[in-house]
């Protein structure tokens, strides 16, 4: 996982290199995002059995869909209080002093960078994609979930939407065909969730909106282990149809910090 160990590579103290003149931490100009391959080292958590399957090529996750013929705000992230829909999830780790993995927990102080890019389905269903930290992956309500990260979301028919997503609602900017990615950064400390704030780009990285979502909510302890997420649900109470598909190119990193 493309996590950043913010220590002192020779004398494993914290805060990034040590160098003489005062330092400046840890350099996170070459760290990288991992690409999510859901058929590799993810558990899917699908309660009402809508995947039918899942492939990956090319970056590029396709899950195709089993028929969910009486559409539910309950299947949506943004709307509602329950959560029934599909979600993919692992560890959320980051790298300790000694370059080791290490699980982190809600009372841990990090930042969770994600980027959801929009592909186009060959046979779309209004969707939400959600790429998130949680502390409860298969919590059956929003409030139990605490999902707080990015989100993409599209209708049917017409232009994709990219923004920030926190709990129960989400900021989205405006619809727009030109929308290539959403990028999301959010902080975590002292058991809570800080405001995500997202910036939508074009295929050339040029801006198209920006915004935040105003979660900063507590975590119910400071000790639960975490997860990252990947959520698949529907726009509102959309019914889906089967055969019909959406595409999950997403991508996320951890940066884990000590505090002095």
């Amino acid at each position: 996982m493309p996590i950043a160990p913010c220590f002192d590579p020779t004398t494993g103290a914290s805060g990034g290199s040590q160098g003489g003149g005062g330092s400046t931490g840890a350099d996170l100009s070459a760290l990288g995002f991992e690409a999510v391959d859901l058929t590799d080292g993810w558990t899917l958590y699908d309660p009402n059995s809508l995947v039918n399957s899942v492939s990956h090529s090319g970056g590029i996750n396709t899950v195709t869909m089993n028929a969910l013929g009486a559409g539910s705000n309950d299947y949506a992230f943004t709307v509602g209080g329950n959560l029934k829909m599909p979600r993919w999830y692992k560890n959320l780790s980051a790298l300790d002093a000694s370059g080791g993995e290490v699980r982190l927990n809600t009372g841990d102080t990090y930042s969770l960078h994600t980027i959801t890019q929009f592909v186009e389905p060959v046979d779309r269903f209004g969707t939400e994609i959600v790429m998130a930290s949680s502390p409860d992956p298969t919590g059956v309500t929003q409030t139990a979930c605490d999902l707080c990260g990015g989100i993409l979301k599209y209708p049917a028919s017409g232009n994709p939407q990219g923004g920030a997503f926190g709990v129960n609602n989400s900021a989205l900017g405006t619809a727009s065909a030109s929308l290539h990615q959403a990028l999301v950064v959010t902080s975590f400390a002292a058991g809570r969730m800080n405001t995500p704030t997202y910036i939508n780009v074009d295929s050339s990285g040029g801006f198209l909106s920006s915004g935040q979502r105003a979660t900063n909510q507590n975590y119910a302890n400071t000790s639960t282990d975490l997860s990252v997420v990947v959520g698949l649900g529907t726009a509102g109470s959309t019914t889906i149809t089967a055969g019909e598909d959406a595409k999950i190119k997403v991508f996320f990193r951890v940066i884990k910090f000590s505090t002095p």
